[in-house]
């Protein structure tokens, strides 16, 4: 009997992507591996495209649609349904991932006349709490890597098919994708991947399992010419339809065919590399350290088994920036949940689920300012649209709640012109201003973070250089440089890079401040809140705090008061230390901007950073058409600099430009009283 191949491809862009790298995905990768499919009429595979992408191409790309279709119409491809917007499905509402899946399910029938069986788990995060919503909607099948049943602790030698397994009595399949061959393909020749399939088969494995990236074929480094200019896709399928004892195979048709090999429970998990993605830096660089060590020992073989990282959602805990917006979708869906039958509401809470602004891996992810833009504007859109249908009354400061779900209470502001989310856990700091008429976050930024790659990346310094290689490899295994300028720029900020952010420092420098490395004196800086007021259009919070000199606490006591007003923020930051020091104040903003070559400071062309004195502070954002301006009572100097990151993406090493810290400060002695205005108009 021939051993079923069943291969499939994942293919995915984020909504409202860059137009531009969505059509290069489809010329680089879509379009040639549907036209190599449609010319070989014995190639059957599976596929799965997130809603969004096939909307797309529908739209922009009639003939490759239409090339689907046809391979669709001579049942050679099956289609895989996913949340429609690629959102995490463990990570949001049950109501929700039912509904993202089930819209997809719909569009496909609809267009290619399937009804998908089989889900492909974004990024292979699986959680059984899914099992029930999936079962109920018609899913049968379900993909995950082989990695997930090796941390379930069953030995690769007994991975021989798929399994079963089933939460509060609802049943799924499962099928292992085959790591060996995820990463073979289509990296390394085809009789390679013929050989490792023919072991298999000797191993009296029942059927393979290979679904992986599209963007695999075309879009990543040197692929394109590997895979189409070379061939290696065409001889790949006709080297397995000659092949006497492999079948390209469905994963509905196996099923019918072949019987299960027993049934598993698996723990929350994703793939092998996102478990240490998803650690924390420097947990990160040990558990590196650790499987190198573990790999000349002993127990070289079952460091898969045993070793594991964190998952998924510890994102939500390594960046303060994924968790915000992660929230606010959970918060609107369920405060908007009798709304979902109104389209287009759902619509815009769906889009703003979309995975990949939520974390960072080898993709770019979080650290991509548009795609967290992406995700920022369809929620913004669907607040403005829930106020609507709730008939609230602006402008309205809520009541303190938890919507990031942290423990500490946040306070949501509704204006005509803006939404504003205030913290306690960061001491009274302004986290998001929502413009209403653009759609747009204007503290969209995010702080530096070190990554566990950076010490590698610090220890390969050299010019940048065209990458020349004749050899085609995986992402997974390339070596990454980097420039001078870009070591220069890694630097780390110890707390969130938010608004209205109080420093006692040593000195107020502009060098020190832009490279983090001035000495912070106090708690004020990333400690919470004692209390928090409201009271009409104030909001007060609190703070018996400390400055710290000397090996001595100063007792200080903090104010901020906030008035909301249509188009500005009026503060009031009062301090006041239990004895005379010698230290600085600052209060830091950080802004976001969609493209920083577009701003101007106070009249001037914007310049990397500088300084300004006076009672003004005002940026000017063309593409917004926006003044954001800080004005204070009495002359003052300000610092401000560009807010870089250095981070690592599918296509290198990324120097990204995420937005622009202000700052005024002040020498301060026992008391002060700062009273100013932030205003956008």
């Amino acid at each position: 009997m021939k051993i079923p191949f069943l291969f499939g491809i994942h293919c995915h862009q984020p909504a409202e992507n860059f137009y531009n790298v969505v059509d290069w995905a489809i010329n680089e990768s879509y379009a040639p591996f549907i036209e190599v499919a449609l010319k070989n009429k014995k190639f059957k595979f599976s596929a799965h495209y997130s809603g969004w992408l096939l909307e797309y191409i529908r739209n922009h790309r009639e003939d490759v649609f239409n090339n689907l279709k046809k391979i669709s119409d001579e049942g050679r491809v099956e289609f895989f349904a996913g949340g429609f917007y690629e959102p995490i499905l463990s990570a949001i509402p049950s109501d929700d991932r039912k509904g993202q899946v089930k819209m997809l399910i719909d569009y496909i029938d609809n267009y290619f006349g399937q009804k998908p069986a089989g889900l492909w788990l974004t990024e292979r995060v699986w959680d059984p709490a899914v099992i029930p919503d999936m079962a109920e909607i018609g899913i049968k099948n379900i993909i995950v890597d082989d990695y997930h049943l090796i941390a379930a602790g069953f030995p690769q030698e007994s991975l021989t098919g798929y399994f079963t397994t089933e939460q509060d009595g609802c049943l799924v399949n499962i099928f292992p994708i085959d790591m060996g061959l995820r990463y073979l393909t289509p990296f390394k020749p085809q009789e390679e991947v013929i050989k490792h399939i023919l072991e298999a088969k000797n191993r009296n494995v029942k059927l393979i399992s290979c679904f992986d990236d599209g963007e695999k074929f075309g879009v990543w480094p040197n692929t394109y010419d590997w895979v189409y200019t070379k061939g290696w896709l065409k001889n790949f399928i006709k080297a397995i339809i000659a092949e006497k004892e492999i079948e390209f195979m469905h994963y509905e048709e196996a099923v019918k065919k072949v019987k299960t090999s027993g049934h598993v429970y698996l723990p929350i998990t994703s793939y092998e590399e996102m478990g240490q993605w998803s650690l924390f830096a420097d947990k990160a660089e040990k558990f590196e350290e650790i499987k190198e060590y573990l790999k000349s020992s002993p127990f070289n073989h079952d460091i898969e088994q045993f070793l594991k990282g964190s998952v998924w959602k510890n994102f939500l805990v390594k960046y303060p920036e994924s968790n915000r917006l992660h929230k606010r979708t959970v918060d609107l869906s369920i405060r908007g949940r009798k709304y979902k039958n109104n389209s287009e509401f759902k619509d815009l809470l769906y889009r703003s689920q979309c995975n990949d602004s939520l974390w960072h891996g080898v993709f770019g992810g979080l650290y991509l300012p548009n795609l967290r833009n992406n995700a920022w504007a369809p929620l913004i859109q669907a607040e403005a649209m829930y106020e609507k249908l709730e008939n609230i009354k602006l402008p309205i400061i809520e009541q303190p709640a938890d919507i990031d779900r942290n423990g500490y209470d946040e306070v949501y502001t509704r204006g005509t012109e803006f939404n504003c989310l205030f913290e306690t856990r960061d001491f009274g700091q302004l986290t998001a201003i929502e413009l209403k008429d653009k759609n747009f976050n204007l503290l969209n930024a995010i702080s530096r973070k070190k990554e566990a790659y950076h010490a590698k990346l610090l220890k390969n310094i050299k010019p940048r250089q065209e990458n020349k290689a004749e050899e085609t490899a995986s992402i997974h295994d390339m070596e990454y440089s980097i420039t001078p300028e870009e070591a220069g720029r890694i630097i780390y900020d110890w707390y969130n890079k938010n608004c209205f952010v109080d420093h006692f420092m040593d000195k107020f420098i502009l060098e020190t401040y832009e490279k983090c490395s001035f000495r912070e004196f106090s708690d004020f800086t990333n400690q919470p809140a004692d209390s928090v007021e409201v009271n009409d259009n104030n909001i007060l919070f609190k703070r018996n705090g400390g400055i710290y000199i000397n090996n001595e606490k100063i007792n200080t006591q903090v104010e901020k008061s906030y008035t909301i007003n249509n188009n500005a923020i009026d503060f009031n930051i009062k301090a006041k230390a239990s004895k005379k020091i010698e230290c600085d104040y600052s209060c830091e903003f950080n802004f976001h901007f969609a493209d920083v070559s577009q701003i101007t400071i106070n009249n001037k062309e914007f310049t990397e950073n500088g300084y300004i004195k006076g009672k003004k502070f005002e940026i000017y954002d063309k593409y917004l058409n926006k003044k954001i301006a800080i004005t204070v009572e009495k002359e003052i100097e300000f610092i401000y600099f560009t807010l870089y990151t250095v981070s690592q993406s599918e296509i290198g090493i990324d120097l990204t430009e995420q937005g622009i810290t202000v700052a005024f400060g002040m020498p301060f002695s026992k008391e002060m009283n700062i009273k100013g205005t932030l205003s956008i108009g």
